[in-house]
């Protein structure tokens, strides 16, 4: 009685360390393909390198640009100006391709170039 009982906590035992190594090799897979995942969908040019408004001014000035968050004023801001930028130039594409917008695209640029 005694032999089995050892037999049945042994197996019980070992079914338990199976179940943790099974486990931990599907975590470690998973990890694996959430890194593959983000590096697929980071954006990228077709050169490789990052989409940020930011990576420019870093091989520009060679110093990262480092953003005001708390500042009552964003005018001075890289990311901001680089975001009115690119709406200006969306708002002067629909102007020129389908004759929208042009009254605030005209009045976006004046706006910016104060």
């Amino acid at each position: 009685m005694r032999a089995s009982l050892d037999d049945h906590r042994e197996g019980s035992v070992m079914r338990r360390r199976r179940w943790m190594f099974a486990s931990l090799i599907v975590l470690f897979v998973m990890a694996g393909l959430f890194a593959v995942l983000i590096v697929a969908i980071s954006p990228t040019k077709s050169d490789g390198t990052a989409l940020s408004g930011y990576s420019s001014q870093m091989r520009t000035t060679g110093r990262a640009a480092s953003r005001k968050v708390y500042s009552p004023t964003i005018s001075n801001d890289p990311y901001v100006i680089d975001q009115w930028e690119k709406s200006i130039q969306a708002l002067e594409r629909a102007c020129r391709d389908s004759g929208e917008y042009c009254e605030q695209a005209a009045q976006a640029r004046r706006s910016i170039n104060r």
